[in-house]
């Protein structure tokens, strides 16, 4: 009998202000076509990822931006508090069966279904059990890879695994992920973003 494959769900946060976008919502602006937030979304689906978008600000425009893909959908009432609430939102919706969580940022555009295929790659070959942080040489990157059974753990205790201050209070429990190239590191927040990304002409996603 062979093995069970490795099992992976990224929470997609999708529910942001884009306070540093000049008033427009980030992950409408098209990229090569088509919205950020859905290139972003078929990322993850094609490197083999059920998700779940987590939906705020905007959520009903960024749902239809997202229509026709397999994709989950979780809503965060209090969006305007922070990253912290989706991060709990997602978590807490998704279903029984997986081995890993990627906690994906929907604003990575330079981010190809390579590119995370690699990462979940890597999480299944270091046996599944530590915390997998992306670098581009010195520079922390997204998204971060956590097993379940610690996030499950760690729900038990009332603790939240997905939070950078619980990854740097216990470097034992995660791992670097040594990226071959920038994407990980690379995200629009601002119009300038934009303008570099879209100057670089970065390839399609896929």
């Amino acid at each position: 009998m062979s093995a069970r494959p490795f099992k992976a769900a990224a929470v997609l946060l999708a529910a942001g202000l884009s306070r540093r976008m000049a008033g427009r919502n980030k992950l409408l602006i098209e990229i090569l076509g088509e919205p950020l937030v859905r290139r972003s979304a078929k990322v993850y689906l094609a490197a083999g990822a059920d998700v779940y978008v987590v939906l705020g600000h905007e959520g009903d425009l960024v749902r239809e931006a997202l229509a026709g893909l397999p994709l989950s959908f979780v809503e965060n009432p209090q969006y305007a508090e922070g990253q912290p609430g989706s991060v709990r939102a997602g978590i807490a919706s998704l279903k029984d069966g997986y081995d890993a969580v990627l906690i994906a940022l929907a604003d990575q555009a330079a981010l190809t279904a390579g590119d995370i295929a690699g990462l979940i790659r890597a999480c299944a070959e270091g046996g599944g059990d530590r915390i997998l942080v992306p670098y581009f040489q010195s520079n922390r990157g997204n998204p971060v890879v956590f097993p379940m059974s610690l996030i499950a753990e760690m729900r038990a205790q009332g603790r939240n695994a997905a939070c950078r201050n619980f990854i740097d209070s216990n470097p034992q429990l995660t791992a670097r992920y040594e990226a071959e190239n920038d994407h990980f590191v690379t995200d629009i927040d601002t119009l300038a973003d934009l303008a570099a990304f879209e100057e670089g002409c970065r390839p399609n996603p896929a």
